[in-house]
């Protein structure tokens, strides 16, 4: 084989395919890993505005029992420092410290809505409850990432007796699936008090899932030097190694008889094996399968092309980061580093997209009716707020700080308001609403601005080619759903319908964040090793 061959082409240079690379060429294997953007990480890692670090994606790692075990068997060392997260609702807040913690969280619910609180002692349950599961379902290191074979007195003591836990566990939570807002609703009809709990969560999220994240509050670490290190770290692994990567280049065409890949560029890769740790939409668009010649496995293709391009990306985000003039210590002891800051106890409740849409969901043209909308929405939001210099100083120059404030945001309604006014007077007026609202947060906030850098969904897109510029891969809201989601069966997550084609990363297994990238690199890593294993030992050429 030539130069231009490799045993495994890996698309896609985020955080599953980071993962994906660094274990095979630590196996061995020649590797090529292409990536559309100059950098890699896709919405992990960090940049630089005018000498601060501001992470891009991830405010932080959450462990999971996954983490720490992947980097550990790569040999790949990560300094984490504290990383406590604070809810606050105007000017009452609490801090996830421990478990005891949801009693703090309880009491504040209780200030907050003093007419429910037998109703929200029925939510703590709840919350309790899929707490305890969260305990069993990462109380060990995952044994995916533990050096085979097992030890006997491992095994004995410590993976059976978590393997029948976890099953009996799983089942559990795999019972509450429906939208949290729905589970919420069965509780209580205060829409403020189920706006309040859920809406910093993408929509339709399944009620396990929202409330494992006051477990998952309590795991939130940073990596000191920013979240790029973890990146960086990776990148240099897979290049010590000898595997290559491509920045900048982007997949056109795959040839899936031939195993060749094409860029946009004009060069030609083949491969015995690929992962598409990327968007799916683009992975079927760039097989092309409607030219194939007519066979059982074309129409599998087509059909699962056409079930996908109908399907809905997850909400995403629009953060403005914003560069003060003021000390990390002036902001310590009103927000701490990390805070999910809602400034209305009312919540999102009363407000709707629908409320800009006609009765066939089209949107209006009236840019005052929308941007009316839009400042009633930013006004009654949850904004998640993270100061990385108030976990480490280096961060930032001396006497500044950054501060990374996101929201979540529709990807239609920012692409409608683009085409009718421009991207850069969204930005500016989202801007201008976020910084007014926070001047009740952080007092004088906006006399202490010295720059604003915004990111919308459409800049999302326009970095990773996600799907409507999807933060975390397909909508819970989508029926059917289009990826695994059963925990159970998280390593069929990886198949395609084309053998030599792997998948892997948020498109491929939802919920989905960094754990679940990391976790499903892997399987895919070790999916594709087996199959190129037997290929060895069919002698094939």
């Amino acid at each position: 084989m030539g130069e231009n061959h490799f045993d495994v082409i890996i698309v896609g240079a985020g955080m599953a395919g980071l993962t994906s690379a660094a274990y095979l060429t630590k196996s061995g294997y020649k590797v090529l890993l292409i990536e559309k953007h100059q950098k890699n990480g896709g919405l992990l890692g960090s940049f630089m505005i005018d000498g601060h670090q501001v992470d891009q994606g991830a405010r932080g790692i959450i462990d999971s029992g996954i983490f720490a075990p992947m980097m550990k068997q790569l040999g790949i060392e990560v300094e984490f420092l504290p990383n406590p997260v604070r809810l606050a609702i105007g000017d009452r807040s609490v801090d996830f410290r421990d478990k005891s913690s949801i009693d703090d969280y309880g009491k504040l619910l209780k200030e907050t809505y003093p007419g429910n609180k037998a109703e929200i002692d029925s939510i703590l349950l709840e919350i309790r409850k899929v707490m305890g599961y969260m305990d069993v379902l990462y109380g060990i290191e995952n044994p995916l990432f533990m050096s085979k074979p097992y030890d006997y007195e491992y095994m004995l003591k410590t993976l059976l007796p978590w393997t029948v836990k976890f099953v009996y566990n799983i089942r559990k939570a795999m019972k509450l699936l429906e939208p949290i807002n729905d589970h919420l609703r069965r509780i209580t009809s205060n829409e403020s008090l189920v706006q309040i709990i859920t809406q910093h969560f993408f929509e339709s999220t399944p009620t396990f899932f929202a409330m494992s994240y006051f477990s998952l509050y309590l795991d939130y670490q940073y990596p000191k030097g920013s979240t790029q290190v973890v990146v960086d770290k990776l990148e240099s692994l897979i290049l010590e190694n000898h595997g290559v990567i491509l920045n900048g280049r982007e997949v056109v065409h795959i040839d899936a008889e031939k195993r060749r890949v094409t860029l946009k560029e004009g060069n030609e890769y083949s491969y015995d094996q690929m992962i598409w740790a990327a968007d799916s939409n683009l992975l079927y668009r760039c097989l092309d399968a409607e030219r194939w010649p007519e066979s059982q496995l074309k129409n599998e293709v087509m059909r699962k092309q056409e079930f996908l391009s109908t399907k809905k990306g997850a909400d995403s985000v629009l953060t403005v980061y914003v560069i003060t003039d003021q000390s990390p210590e002036s902001y310590k002891d009103i927000s701490g580093p990390h805070v999910f800051y809602t400034p209305s106890p009312e919540g999102l409740s009363g407000i709707s997209l629908s409320d800009l849409k006609d009765s066939q969901g089209r949107f209006t043209y009236d840019l005052d009716m929308i941007y009316g909308w839009v400042r009633a929405f930013v006004r009654q939001n949850t904004f998640e707020i993270s100061i990385p210099s108030l976990r480490d100083p280096s961060l930032s120059p001396p006497g500044e700080t950054a501060l990374i404030v996101s929201l979540l945001f529709d990807y239609q309604l920012a692409k409608h308001i683009a085409a009718l006014d421009s991207h850069e007077n969204l930005k500016r007026r989202v801007t201008e609403m976020v910084i007014a609202e926070l001047d009740g947060y952080f007092p004088d906030l906006s006399d202490h601005v010295v720059k604003t850098v915004v990111t919308t969904p459409l800049t999302i897109e326009g970095k990773t080619n996600n799907t409507q510029g999807s933060l975390t891969g397909w909508s819970f809201a989508n029926d059917p759903f289009p990826a695994e989601y059963r925990f159970l069966k998280v390593s069929s997550s990886v198949l395609t319908p084309i053998g030599s084609i792997k998948q892997a990363g948020q498109w491929a297994f939802n919920p989905a964040g960094v754990p679940v990238a990391i976790l499903t690199g892997k399987l895919a890593a070790d999916a594709v090793e087996k199959d190129l294993k037997k290929k060895n030992r069919r002698g094939e050429a």
